[in-house]
């Protein structure tokens, strides 16, 4: 970009979360100082991928609901739903069971259920939702989805234990609404199927706390939990958030990539259109950004749209930068040395972000 920049040129600032550091609307605030300070405008935009943080992107433009709902172990907690323009609402599963809220001891696969995501589906229900779509990730849960569908009138188990011990299920008393031409949206950052080496259980398992029998036992019992659902094991998107995806398409979810979905519903395009530059980041640019992440659909975006992109992170593998420029990308850089400490790195994100955004309008 020519050094030439003045405050008619609008320079898109779109990037995800930097995880530990910096959420998507402040990271987009940071790349917004930038641009201003090299002279050119500024559009700012917060970006997810249908993963946790989701909810966060659309604070601006929606009018938000705060109730209460159970966290993962049943605790009593408050939670968010964003409610947007024609009968539209986002629900965030990481809102109410979110892994990120139990210290390590509290990990247990077997208590965890899946309810308050039920209980957040309920309350768009209540407030006239025509559409729902659904963010998954960044979840306690390995129940399938089960302790949702019990929440919304199902009868089936209630957590990963009673998962463990009946796969049976009976829909009859589901919530009628569900019935009712509601409709459900399936938002994954990565689509993996139910069982198997990339599924719920042995894949995301041990992170939340599954012991190797844990792991073997929850993977055959999905299994079998696929048959009930009438949902396919190898369903790309079944696997996500603990198997909870699977129980939503059970429900007739149309399963999307979050990444589209976003970028969709936040007015990409719109925004892209007359910008000289578009300037992205995450946390790690790294083998996962290529899998259905938020950067690499803006790359593919502004790439089509014939608009230079910069792709900015925390940390940078060259391989996942190799390809993104592979892709279309003017250019990939990390915010700094690789080999510093992380608290050092997460302290500094802001401020680099900043001068990356900067440096990046003044063509440096």
């Amino acid at each position: 970009m020519s050094s030439q920049a003045d405050e008619t040129t609008a320079v898109l600032c779109a990037p995800d979360k930097l995880r530990g550091a910096l959420d998507a609307r402040a990271a987009a605030a940071a790349l917004a100082r930038g641009v201003r300070a090299a002279g050119a405008q500024a559009r700012e935009l917060p970006i997810a991928d249908g993963g946790e943080g989701t909810l966060e992107v659309f604070l601006a433009q929606a009018t938000v609901h705060e109730l209460d709902a159970p966290d993962a172990l049943g605790r009593p907690a408050r939670a968010r739903i964003a409610e947007l323009p024609h009968h539209v609402f986002v629900v965030e599963a990481a809102e109410a069971i979110a892994l990120g809220t139990l210290s390590d001891v509290e990990r247990d696969v077997e208590r965890a259920s899946s309810a308050g995501v039920g209980v957040l589906i309920r309350a768009a229900l209540d407030r006239g939702a025509q559409r729902i779509l659904v963010a998954v990730g960044g979840v306690a849960t390995v129940d399938g989805g089960a302790g949702m569908l019990h929440e919304l009138g199902a009868r089936c188990a209630r957590d990963g234990g009673e998962l463990l011990a009946d796969q049976s299920l009976d829909l009859s008393g589901l919530d009628p609404r569900l019935r009712a031409g509601v409709e459900l949206e399936l938002l994954v950052d990565v689509a993996a199927p139910l069982t198997g080496p990339d599924g719920a259980a042995r894949r995301f398992g041990p992170q939340k706390g599954a012991s190797a029998r844990q792991v073997e036992a929850l993977d055959a019992a999905l299994g079998r939990w696929a048959r009930s659902l009438g949902v396919p094991a190898e369903t790309p998107g079944a696997g996500a958030a603990g198997g909870l995806g699977a129980a939503l398409q059970a429900l007739g979810a149309r399963t999307r990539a979050g990444a589209e979905a976003v970028l969709e519903l936040t007015g990409f395009d719109a925004l892209l259109d007359g910008a000289a530059l578009c300037l992205t980041a995450e946390g790690s640019v790294d083998a996962s950004t290529l899998q259905g992440k938020a950067v690499a659909a803006v790359v593919a975006r502004c790439t089509a749209a014939g608009v230079p992109v910069v792709v900015l992170g925390g940390r940078v593998e060259q391989a996942a930068a190799d390809e993104l420029r592979r892709r279309g990308a003017r250019a990939v850089s990390a915010l700094g040395p690789s080999d510093r400490p992380l608290a050092e790195a997460l302290a500094a994100a802001g401020a680099e972000l900043e001068a990356a955004a900067r440096a990046a309008v003044a063509g440096r």
